[in-house]
């Protein structure tokens, strides 16, 4: 193939990809700074990108839907049930403050203050109990390694154990390094 043939047909891709570029950009794709139309293409063969049109309503179409809404609500509250006028409304009156409150009888006050008696004893109790078994936890722990220690110096009374050389061992006169 001849180089000038080469050339051709890689100018004709080169078009082709920038036509396909500058339709993208104009229809809002692209971010480039410069918007230009490829060599060989023409300005009237790229779609500018459609513009969105913001929707205008003239004044007589907002006050034929005004005038629509309002039906809307008067039939609407015709429909619903008719509210007592002003005049027979009366306002509901807050409660007087003079208004007896339930009183608790001294009998029953006594009854309720020992019976939360009775409820905080029998927490304290299980709080109590409940350290006491921690502790007695703590001291069994304490006395178990002890008697264990005492075992083990009785036995190691009774057989000296010998030690066996591994190889590992240092000799007196090797040097601590």
């Amino acid at each position: 193939m001849d180089t000038s043939n080469i050339l051709a047909v890689l100018r004709a891709e080169r078009d082709q990809i920038e036509f396909a570029i500058a339709a993208l950009e104009a229809l809002g794709g692209g971010a480039s700074a410069v918007k230009s139309t490829p060599k060989g293409v023409k300005a009237a063969q790229v779609k500018a990108a459609p513009t969105v049109k913001k929707r205008v309503i003239s004044a007589a179409a907002r006050k034929k839907m005004s005038e629509a809404a309002k039906e809307r609500w008067a039939a609407k509250k015709k429909t619903a049930k008719p509210k007592a006028s002003a005049k027979q409304v009366v306002p509901k009156k807050a409660a007087p403050k003079t208004a007896k409150k339930r009183v608790v009888s001294p009998e029953s006050r006594k009854k309720m203050a020992e019976a939360q008696q009775k409820r905080w004893a029998k927490k304290k109790r299980a709080v109590k109990a409940a350290a006491k078994k921690v502790a007695a936890k703590k001291v069994a722990a304490k006395k178990a390694p002890a008697k264990k220690a005492a075992a083990k110096k009785a036995v190691a009374k009774k057989a000296p154990a010998k030690r066996v050389a591994t190889g590992s061992e240092t000799r007196d006169d090797d040097p601590p390094f």
